[in-house]
């Protein structure tokens, strides 16, 4: 059996998700989708709009064949560690002979340039990125400075300059030259990149393939989380993922994002400089102002606003203060660069179909976890452990946010419950 693999947020799953692994089936002729998913926070550094069970449920109903989860260690991170996290876990399972990202050029021939001429990065490239961080731009930025820079100069050349010094300015870009580079990183010939490119919601009448309604995910997060009326987002959700979606809405709160904002003011008022050194890119002295400026800000958008600048982006400093929030320690998500496999991969959802189970669990590499007893043989492993402690702290966390009553709290136990809900659809 071959699979595809997909990696993702679905935050939350939408037309144009279905849409992307419609078209990676076809194009990489697989027998199905592996989406490789975040728990229950964003890359972006903020809680997800619905649990990550939720939208592992959704993502099956609209088409993937299973769903699996990148740590919270690594998926609340940069371009560059998210990818290669999700990278290594597509590499663990044996049958993924292709991964499929979304992309706003969809021109693989110039992501997989970029991607050689990044994982080679010559001299002059660095000195060029160093010139720019010290004029106080932040790293991406500096990045797609220094690569316009080498281009103008002639220093590089690409079969489409023009489309390469665009790479580095949009989002899904940037994700999928770093998933390019991620394959490079660990060697890997045996998984074949492709690009399907993103229909843009505001041209979408302009596009005779596409028969739905198309929106992207932070609109419909906006809506709901203004309008709390999850119907007027039914018309860009597959039938089949809306039902479960606004189900479980009916059932259960969204995070609320200002108890979210409370608790990172606390955490950073009341934690010494030396504790959050410790955490993910607390780096140059930014501990110190991470403080200062949650003691001085009454609601977090205002401590937000007081610590953002050109170095440090919105979504770096949400990014950061999630880590402080977790405890996720610097040298634990450095580790991603020195393990060549995770010593687990958690499935949170796969359809109940034999051989696609039986090629799921088709791993040299990694424990794949569906049941308990898989939990426990993970657990001898310490950065494992490791992980799973935090990946407790991150989904207790999350419930606080959902205000979930004391009787489905106290029904969370710890690392075995977290571990032992996989659902086969």
């Amino acid at each position: 059996m071959k699979l595809c693999a997909v990696i993702c947020e679905y935050n939350p799953f939408h037309n144009g998700h279905a849409y992307h692994i419609k078209k990676s089936l076809e194009k990489s002729q697989c027998d199905g989708v592996i989406c490789i998913m975040n728990g229950n926070f964003s890359q972006r550094g903020e809680p997800t709009i619905v649990d990550k069970q939720v939208r592992a449920e959704m993502a099956i109903a609209g088409g993937a064949s299973a769903v699996v989860q990148i740590p919270t260690y690594f998926a609340t991170t940069n371009a560059e560690i998210f990818a290669l996290a999700a990278v290594k876990i597509a590499a663990s399972f044996d049958d993924v002979t292709h991964i499929s990202f979304g992309s706003e050029c969809g021109d693989i021939k110039s992501i997989m340039e970029l991607a050689n001429f990044l994982y080679s990065e010559p001299n002059f490239f660095k000195n060029k990125i160093k010139e720019n961080l010290k004029e106080g731009f932040s790293l991406g930025a500096s990045k797609t400075k220094a690569l316009a820079e080498s281009i103008q100069e002639k220093l590089v050349c690409f079969s489409n300059p023009q489309v390469v010094m665009e790479l580095l300015t949009k989002p899904n870009n940037i994700l999928a030259v770093e998933y390019v580079k991620s394959l490079l990183k660990i060697k890997n010939k045996k998984i074949t990149p492709i690009t399907i490119k993103r229909a843009n919601p505001f041209n979408i009448y302009d596009n005779a393939e596409l028969d739905f309604k198309l929106s992207d995910a932070s609109y419909l997060r906006n809506s709901l989380t203004k309008t709390k009326r999850v119907g007027k987002l039914k018309k860009y959700i597959p039938p089949n993922s809306y039902y479960i979606f606004s189900q479980h809405l009916k059932q259960n709160h969204l995070p609320d994002y200002d108890m979210w904002g409370q608790f990172a003011l606390f955490k950073l008022r009341t934690t010494s400089a030396g504790e959050l050194k410790l955490n993910y890119d607390v780096v140059e002295g930014i501990e110190n102002k991470l403080i200062s400026c949650a003691r001085e800000s009454v609601a977090y958008e205002q401590f937000l606003e007081l610590t953002c600048s050109r170095r440090y982006t919105r979504n770096r400093i949400q990014r950061i203060v999630t880590a402080c929030m977790l405890n996720l320690r610097a040298d634990v998500v450095k580790k991603i660069y020195t393990i060549p496999y995770l010593p687990y991969v958690k499935v949170l959802a796969c359809k109940d179909d034999k051989k696609l189970i039986a090629s799921i669990h088709n791993s040299s590499n990694s424990i794949i976890i569906t049941r308990k007893s898989d939990v426990i043989k993970a657990e001898k492993d310490e950065f494992a452990k490791t992980l799973m402690f935090a990946e407790d702290r991150a989904n207790s966390l999350y419930q606080m946010l959902l205000r979930l009553n004391k009787i489905k709290q106290a029904k969370l136990s710890s690392i075995s419950d977290v571990f032992d809900k996989t659902t086969f659809i």
